[in-house]
């Protein structure tokens, strides 16, 4: 490799703080909403499995979606370079992710919460769930960026002896 090449972070330190800023934000806020409800503990306890399937399936649908098109382009190289995931995997969590906003805005558009409250909730969900995404590609990205910067030092250190 060129000793002269610089390799190109994909993130910066700043956008991977916004990032994990606006996810615990997020937390934060949807579960400050729920502490302070007037519900009944069950209604609780459901807005928060509904967040947490939103959170974990936005994640996954992430990472699934990213591995498809990373195995796509490398199956184009090697035709025989195996999928990480299969079509079953894929399809599951996308499902689960319609599954978990759908029980989500079934909840509020059949609870008797004013429009204010309805809004607030959905801006929060819809906040946590992008943020998630957000944190899942900046955490491999970061992962990633650090094992590339690692074997290419490596790699420079060696030709350089």
């Amino acid at each position: 490799m060129d000793s002269n090449f610089k390799y190109q972070k994909r993130n910066t330190p700043a956008f991977t703080a916004a990032t994990y800023f606006a996810f615990a934000a997020g937390l934060f806020l949807y579960g400050l909403g729920i502490f302070n409800a007037e519900w009944e503990l069950n209604v609780k306890g459901y807005y928060l499995l509904c967040m947490f399937l939103v959170v974990i399936t936005s994640i996954v649908t992430q990472k699934v979606v990213r591995d498809n098109t990373e195995d796509r382009a490398l199956q184009l190289e090697n035709p025989k370079h195996r999928m990480r995931n299969t079509p079953a995997f894929t399809g599951m969590a996308i499902v689960g992710l319609v599954i978990g906003f759908a029980m989500f805005f079934i909840g509020l558009f059949n609870a008797s919460f004013e429009l204010n409250v309805k809004g607030y909730y959905i801006a929060v969900m819809l906040l946590i769930a992008y943020s998630a995404i957000g944190v899942q590609k900046v955490t491999r990205d970061n992962a990633e960026d650090k094992l590339f910067m690692e074997q290419t030092q490596g790699h420079n250190q060696n030709t350089q002896a």
